[in-house]
């Protein structure tokens, strides 16, 4: 589920935004990749490249949930302590 715009929750900067986007495209990619890849029977000649781009999407996931978590980091640091 995404959040709606006007929803209680917005990125605190852009580039928690951009990670935010770039990691919820990769999720549904990597999502439609395991669904093929369950439909595939273990011989099918296709699984390499369905498996290869699962690996490719699953390092571009890791890619921005790293740097998003350090991002949120400075976000929560530069909050109030009340």
């Amino acid at each position: 589920m995404v959040a709606e715009t006007g929803s209680f929750f917005s990125p605190s900067s852009a580039l928690l935004d951009n990670h935010f986007h770039e990691i919820l495209e990769t999720v549904e990619e990597i999502r439609g990749l395991i669904a093929i890849l369950r439909s595939l029977a273990p011989a099918d000649e296709k699984r390499d490249e369905y498996e290869g781009r699962l690996y490719a999407a699953l390092t571009h996931l890791d890619h921005h949930v790293k740097p998003a978590i350090k991002e949120w980091d400075h976000v929560v640091d530069r909050m109030p302590d009340d």
